[in-house]
């Protein structure tokens, strides 16, 4: 049983991402935990389970992070860039799920099955951020593509799960399902538009006429991988609670070799390659609700060009796209 010596405070501990970490970091750590879960002024008191351990919300704002040995932060852009560096000053490495420092260039962007060997070079104490969900289980698949055949280019499709907008998200879909069934009136107060049993874009509008969540993409996607890849991103958000799924036409500078590539996707760490025989795809409920592997399929050649692949790729959000994807980064600052 692997035993977790380290201190850790959880920013964010009473929402769907923070509650998700929890859970896995039992699975993980099963063992007793020195934990200090953090929230809001509003939350403080409140008590949550780890286990078989019961703990007692903190009130993040006089929290004092020597106390702490890591802290994961999942609470927003704003919490991280008021508390983060707060906490490094006092000791205490941060693993930041918001979008607050992935653009820094003095801070590690971070997905530990494809940059991982940057964590090797860093002294702590430091911020380490996590990237946005979607790039998170994206990258995961690509890594082995790119390592075989030098991906140029990629567009893709990402559908996006409403937990990825949280707790309040769930609920409406939840609200706005019954509602439309039973013929009432429908509220719209997370996306302004209806989300049940419809699609819409994902993310806020930006100045080029992407969104925000299309842009990450296309940032992170070269600050972890490769700068030299050109991607462009179209988001959507679909009626489903748990699991972000994409589609990925993916264009290289060699010949893609399919027989080749299924051999590496079938072997590589964090990934669970479903074959095409029987017509076996990977679907958000049954393959990436609750999982922690990113999940493959409909991996085809494509139809004009010998350089070109496509793919399609689902994960749970919460799991890979943020808790997961911070406990690995945790467990590999550990075993330095």
């Amino acid at each position: 049983m692997k035993i977790l010596s380290k201190k850790i405070a959880i920013v964010g501990a009473t929402g769907a991402v923070g509650r998700v970490f929890l859970d896995l970091l039992n699975d993980n750590f099963p063992g007793e935990k020195d934990l200090y879960l953090l929230a809001s002024k509003k939350s403080e008191g409140k008590k949550i389970s780890c286990g078989n351990q019961e703990f007692i919300v903190e009130d993040l704002a006089t929290f004092d992070f020597k106390r702490a040995d890591i802290a994961f932060f999942s609470a927003g852009a704003n919490i991280s860039g008021e508390f983060a560096p707060k906490a490094k000053e006092q000791g205490c490495t941060v693993i930041d799920n918001s979008s607050k420092f992935r653009k820094d260039e003095n801070i590690p962007l971070i997905i530990p099955e494809v940059n991982g060997n940057i964590l090797d070079q860093i002294n702590l104490p430091a911020i380490i951020s996590n990237p946005n969900c979607s790039t998170a289980q994206l990258l995961v698949a690509l890594k082995p593509i790119h390592d075989l055949f030098e991906i140029s280019r990629v567009d893709v499709v990402t559908f996006q799960a409403v937990s990825g907008s949280g707790q309040n998200a769930i609920e409406e879909l939840i609200n706005q399902t019954k509602s439309s069934l039973n013929g009432e009136q429908i509220s719209r107060d997370v996306y302004g538009a209806q989300i049940a049993f419809n699609v819409i874009a994902a993310g806020n509008l930006e100045e080029n006429n992407y969104t925000d969540e299309e842009m990450k993409i296309s940032f992170e996607t070269k600050k972890i991988l490769d700068k030299n890849i050109s991607i462009s991103a179209t988001s959507v958000r679909v009626p489903v609670i748990y699991g972000h799924s994409i589609a990925a036409h993916v264009k290289t500078n060699k010949k893609v070799d399919l027989p080749k590539l299924n051999e590496v996707l079938d072997s590589q760490p964090g990934l669970d390659k479903y074959s095409n025989e029987n017509f076996l795809s990977p679907n958000p409920v049954e393959h990436a609700e609750g999982k922690n592997p990113v999940s493959v399929g409909r991996v085809r050649a494509d139809l004009w060009e010998e350089d070109r692949v496509n793919i399609w790729v689902v994960a749970d959000n919460l799991r890979k796209g943020a808790a997961l994807n911070s406990l690995q980064i945790m467990e590999k600052i550990l075993d330095e």
